[in-house]
């Protein structure tokens, strides 16, 4: 190529590029940047939610509750007509209103743990017809309607009450010395003495779950919770224990 027409070609870049503006090549890789953008981390809110623990017994379901008797005024003959429905087992399936009569004054936790909607009750009679002294009723709190799952899985909670005047009388007197040799016979990896709504309570700790007894008026109470219930929340439901007459009062 000649020098002449070398200067010719050089001319005429020079010519387009003044064309362009005064900054030409400031634009270069401009129009990638506008679809090549930084990735977009998705960004999520937590909403922290408070489940309850326990939740108030009134809404509990009473699976015998529609069993009628006749004579709730008479512990006599209250005893004697759930006697009369007896199959062979001594537990037998009675009402709150039937237990309540039967045993004067006994309690029933107001709280039950979250979770719970359904309570079996029965109460407990020997051979004689008479109340039995240990234990006297049975209650079981339960999450789903009672025997169509596992005891182990469904049933969160049992509470036995028994008649012991004689232990009661011994533990309230001031003088009495609070051992866990009270309850050594029981199955226990750990006992420890702990007061609860102003009263001593055991609390019997091992694998399947805890049980905290107690002592109030004539009654001797026991409550199992499962390995699935944390201690804290029997010792909630021990606290709130209420007159199971009132119970019934409310659900009339």
């Amino acid at each position: 190529m000649s020098s002449g027409l070398h200067r010719l070609l050089v001319a005429a870049a020079l010519l387009v590029l003044t064309a362009c503006g005064d900054t030409p090549l400031d634009s270069i890789g401009w129009r990638s940047s506008e679809w090549i953008s930084e990735p977009t981390v998705p960004t999520t809110i937590a909403v922290v939610t408070t489940t309850p623990t326990v939740v108030s017994a009134d809404r509990l379901l009473w699976a015998n509750d529609a069993i009628e008797t006749a004579n709730l005024d008479d512990q006599g003959a209250v005893i004697q007509e759930v006697f009369g429905r007896r199959e062979g087992d001594r537990f037998i399936q009675a009402s709150r209103f039937e237990i309540a009569a039967a045993l004067p004054g006994v309690a029933f936790p107001g709280l039950a743990p979250s979770g719970a909607e359904w309570v079996t009750s029965q109460l407990v009679l020997d051979n004689d017809g008479t109340v039995s002294p240990d234990p006297s009723a049975a209650f079981g709190i339960w999450s789903t309607e009672p025997y169509t799952r596992s005891r182990s899985v469904a049933q969160m909670i049992v509470m036995r009450v028994a008649t012991d005047p004689v232990a009661a009388e011994e533990v309230a007197s001031s003088g009495s010395e609070l051992s866990c040799e009270r309850f050594a016979e029981r199955s226990a990896d750990q006992c420890e003495i702990l007061t609860i709504d102003d009263r001593p309570t055991w609390l019997l700790s091992e694998t399947s779950g805890s049980t905290l007894i107690w002592f109030d008026g004539e009654y001797r109470y026991e409550l199992f919770g499962r390995s699935f219930v944390p201690p804290p929340i029997l010792r909630d439901m021990t606290a709130e224990m209420e007159p199971l007459a009132s119970l019934t009062e409310d659900s009339s």
